[in-house]
């Protein structure tokens, strides 16, 4: 069912009952940026970088948790935005070594994020060495940055195995098996689905990681 019409970046739009704002503007072809989100899982809001402004709201919201409503006139590129963006991925690119993610090399790009302003990299928050605990995928934790995609195949939206659970508190938290059993041990019965939805290659087939340590 339709609603009323909503205005996003002066787009006027008729969102159907219980859609986003960010479901909303994808259709408009307003492009709004994310990092935790993905089609096959739930609606997290973790990375915070679909923030958008909306007329009358005192502070941004995600646009990835927040309905669409009749009325809403959102703007999702002020200049406030960009800067808060350029921020936040300046901050992740400290802690998480984002190399091999394409989709967040070219958001840094966009927003000329420059982390080298805030001085050196992060020490390894997770001090962890990679993990090769089973024969068909690794997990290189220094590639994380927590948006529960695996867990969310594991678990919630896909597989219905919860072999993964958050481990740690505060900015030492990652996605581990319980009582860091070995994944086979854990219940995994490795069907391949978190190594999918991960975006940055810190879980990767083994084959793949085994190549490119002997190419170094």
């Amino acid at each position: 069912m339709s609603r009323e019409p909503l205005v996003i970046d002066g787009y006027l739009l008729q969102a159907s009952s219980g859609e986003t704002i960010l479901d909303a503007a994808r259709r408009a072809g307003v492009e709004i940026p994310t990092l935790c989100q993905h089609e096959r899982s739930g609606t997290k809001g973790l990375c915070r970088l679909c923030l958008v402004e909306v007329e009358g709201w005192r502070r941004p919201v995600p646009a990835c948790a927040t309905e669409a409503i009749a009325g809403m006139v959102v703007h999702t590129e002020s200049e406030g935005l960009k800067r808060l963006r350029r921020v936040l991925l300046e901050l992740l690119a400290l802690e998480t070594n984002l190399e091999h993610d394409k989709k967040a090399q070219g958001l840094l790009a966009r927003y000329r994020a420059r982390p080298e302003r805030w001085g050196a990299p992060l020490a390894d928050r997770r001090e962890r060495e990679p993990l090769q605990d089973n024969p068909f995928f690794a997990r290189e934790y220094d590639k994380c940055y927590n948006c529960r995609r695996c867990l969310d195949a594991c678990a919630e939206g896909i597989q219905g195995v919860w072999a993964y659970s958050f481990v740690g508190r505060g900015n030492k938290a990652l996605p581990a098996t319980p009582l860091d059993l070995p994944m086979a041990e854990a219940g995994c019965v490795f069907c391949g689905n978190c190594v999918q939805v991960c975006p940055t290659g810190a879980l990767a087939p083994l084959e793949e990681v085994l190549l490119a340590e002997g190419e170094r």
